[in-house]
């Protein structure tokens, strides 16, 4: 069956996937650069960021406090590869119909980001300021979309969509009242459903920023002066949990809590474990954990026993504990920052949105004891 799908006009066609998400992660593992590229506005460049400067077209931009930039640390860690790169393309106060004049400058072989393989593609906020109504912001945006997407497919680029960072636009700024009517948050829905649709119609892979950092201001304890103070641009705090989230979406070791969950033995995406013929299965178990390590080894090195990389994602705080059996020198560690388990259940504490490393170590002792972590 043939499945070309056409994009924009007949020269432009979609067919199956170039790259997937997954097909990055396991070039990470294997150590290679694999660049994936983000194409934005402001809050893509990272205005509002600790020594932010504003990008130029062509060159290699590394806000240092954007997401892009904690993103690729994030992932660097995770996958061990120093090579990999996440590329910032946002541009301050732009739009998707000026990205579309900017692609062979800013992703062409004379650029710096010539070699990106994958393409998050965003904009849409800027965008509803240059149309009279909200049809014509839709076709607009859309026939921009379009093209953008088509020119990386046609290079073997594969794109995928990102809808916008949620802003605080309730209502026209009074200033504004007279010039630009749309200019609210509501009116950016117009932008991020065309890219919805856009998705489900060509397959293009789908990353809804707006949703996730509308939670993000709805129930975080982190104030909204802190994670956006101009109501606009998303400040250090606000870009750290973008990038949380976007490795929520790429590491596909992450376990996504949005309420309570066990985390344990037979989960499916912990890993640095113990071998699992070391492993204790009760036929009658005594409490939530139906398989734990309670097992002497021959030496007393300090090793590990099970790590888990979890992105918290609730309208509350859950409140994280550690299981083991009894007495014994297991410890964990919560983003790299060490806690004793004194008891066989401890209270480790509360978290809220973010990314936590949970990690746990037998200390140095033979002896390796460890349940797993609940949250709730």
């Amino acid at each position: 069956m043939n499945k070309e799908r056409m994009i924009h006009t007949d020269d432009i066609r979609l067919r199956e996937p170039i790259y997937t998400f997954n097909d990055a992660w396991t070039e990470w593992l294997a150590g290679s650069k694999f660049p994936i590229a983000f194409f934005g506005d402001s809050t893509v460049d990272g205005a509002n960021t600790t020594d932010w400067t504003r990008n130029t077209p062509g060159t290699d931009h590394v806000p240092p406090h954007a997401f892009s930039s904690v993103l690729e640390r994030l992932l660097r860690q995770a996958a061990n590869n120093a090579e990999l790169r996440i590329y910032n393309a946002g541009f301050s106060g732009q739009t998707a119909s000026w990205g579309v004049t900017m692609l062979d400058q800013e992703f062409g072989e004379a650029s710096a980001y010539s070699d990106v393989r994958m393409i998050g593609i965003g904009f849409g906020i800027n965008d509803r300021l240059g149309f009279p109504n909200e049809k014509a912001y839709r076709d607009g945006f859309k026939q921009s979309i379009r093209q953008i997407a088509g020119w990386f497919w046609d290079r073997g680029i594969q794109p995928f969509l990102l809808t916008t960072q949620a802003i605080v636009g309730p209502g026209v700024q009074t200033e504004y009242a007279g010039t630009y009517p749309m200019r609210t948050s509501e009116h950016i829905s117009v932008a991020n459903e065309v890219k919805r649709e856009l998705a489900q119609q060509y397959g293009l892979p789908f990353i809804d920023m707006n949703r996730f950092t509308e939670m993000l201001l709805m129930y975080s304890s982190i104030p909204a002066r802190t994670l956006i103070s101009d109501r606009l641009h998303f400040g250090d705090a606000g870009h750290k949990a973008e990038a949380e989230f976007l490795f929520s979406r790429l590491c596909p070791r992450t376990i996504v809590a949005d309420g309570y969950m066990k985390i344990g033995y037979s989960s499916q995406r912990v890993f640095d474990c113990v071998p699992e013929d070391w492993l204790t299965m009760p036929e009658v178990p005594s409490d939530e954990f139906d398989v734990w390590v309670d097992y002497e080894k021959p030496d007393r090195t300090d090793m590990p026993l099970l790590s888990a990389w979890v992105f918290v994602c609730a309208n509350r705080k859950l409140t994280l504990k550690a299981y083991k059996t009894g007495p014994s020198d297991t410890y964990v560690r919560i983003n790299g920052l060490r806690q004793t388990l004194n008891e066989a259940e401890t209270v480790l504490g509360q978290l809220e949105f973010g990314l936590y490393k949970l990690e746990t170590y037998s200390g140095e002792a033979a002896r390796l004891d460890f349940k797993g972590f609940i949250l709730e």
